[in-house]
C-alpha cells in the first residue's frame, strides 16, 4: 500500500502544468514622467503597482525523465495578487521588488493555502528611436506552496508532515513597444527556467480506511518549454499612472492585469 501511495505522488506531479509570471512592457522605465506627489525628475523616481496574475497552463516534466503514471496529465491553475515597488533611474532602468500571495490548485487532486510570493527584477530600456523602444527584463520569482490535502482515486489524503512545494523561476525577456498617443502595445520573446522542488521529497499521508500513515514520494519538476512570447498593451493615464494587460504563450499561458502610479 505504501508503494501505491508513492506512485500516487508521482502521478500528481510528473507531467502537470504550472504557473509563471508577467513580463511587462519593455518601455516601462520611460512611460511615466510625472509624479502624483513630486513633479517631473530626471534622475530617479519611485513607482508602486498592484497586479493580478492568472496562469492557466505551463507544461512541466519530471527532472529524472521517468515515465508518467495515469492517462490524463493534471493541470494547475494559480492566481497571484501582489504589489510591485520600482526604483526608476534616469528613465532607462527599473529596479523592482515584488511581494504578495499566491494560491494553486491542481485539477481536483491538490489544493494549497494562499502563501507568500516574492521576487526581484531589473528592466532596462536598451534603445529608443522616436516612439519605438527596445528593452529587456530579468527577474527571479519564488513561492512556497503548502498543500491542504491531496485527492487520489476519489480518496482524500491528508498530509500530516511538514511538506510543501518550492516553486522557483528565473526569467529573461527581450521586446519592443510602440507608443501611439495614450496606448503603448508591446511584444516580448521570453526564456524561462522553472523548477519545483518538494520539501522534503518524501512525506506521510493519512488514507481513509488505513490505521497507519502511508509514505508518499514526489520528484522535482522542470519546465518543459523554455522559449515563449508575450503580447500586451499599456494605457497611459496622463504621465502619472498606467493600466496594462498582458497575455503569454508557448512556454506558459497566462493573463496579467496591473495598475501603476508614479510618486
Amino acid at each position: 500500500m505504501g508503494r501505491w501511495i508513492s506512485q500516487v505522488g508521482v502521478f500528481l506531479f510528473l507531467s502537470g502544468k504550472l504557473y509563471s509570471f508577467a513580463i511587462g512592457n519593455p518601455a516601462q522605465p520611460a512611460l511615466l514622467t510625472d509624479g502624483v506627489i513630486h513633479g517631473p525628475t530626471k534622475t530617479w523616481a519611485f513607482r508602486v503597482a498592484y497586479f493580478d496574475d492568472y496562469v492557466y497552463a505551463q507544461h512541466v516534466k519530471n527532472e529524472f525523465n521517468f515515465g508518467s503514471v495515469g492517462d490524463k496529465p493534471p493541470v494547475v491553475t494559480l492566481s497571484t495578487d501582489a504589489a510591485q515597488i520600482t526604483l526608476n533611474i534616469r528613465k532607462w532602468i527599473d529596479l523592482y521588488g515584488i511581494v504578495g500571495s499566491a494560491k494553486l490548485q491542481l485539477d481536483q487532486e491538490i489544493y494549497t493555502r494562499r502563501e507568500l510570493a516574492w521576487g526581484l527584477g531589473l528592466k532596462l530600456m536598451i534603445y529608443r528611436v522616436g516612439n519605438l523602444r527596445f528593452g529587456c527584463d530579468v527577474k527571479y520569482f519564488q513561492t512556497n506552496q503548502k498543500p491542504l490535502y491531496l485527492v487520489s482515486s476519489g480518496l482524500p489524503l491528508d498530509v500530516i508532515t511538514n511538506w510543501y512545494l518550492r516553486y522557483k523561476e528565473t526569467q529573461a525577456a527581450l521586446g519592443l513597444s510602440y507608443k501611439a498617443g495614450f496606448i503603448c502595445p508591446y511584444i516580448n520573446a521570453s526564456y524561462i527556467v522553472t523548477k519545483i522542488e518538494p520539501q522534503p521529497f518524501s512525506f506521510l499521508v493519512n488514507v481513509p480506511g488505513s490505521p497507519d500513515p502511508m509514505d508518499a514520494f514526489v520528484h522535482s519538476l522542470d519546465g518543459n518549454r523554455r522559449w515563449g512570447m508575450a503580447v500586451g498593451a499599456t494605457l497611459l493615464a496622463g504621465a502619472k499612472g498606467t493600466f496594462a494587460v498582458e497575455s503569454r504563450f508557448f512556454n506558459q499561458n497566462g493573463l496579467n492585469a496591473s495598475l501603476e502610479v508614479r510618486f
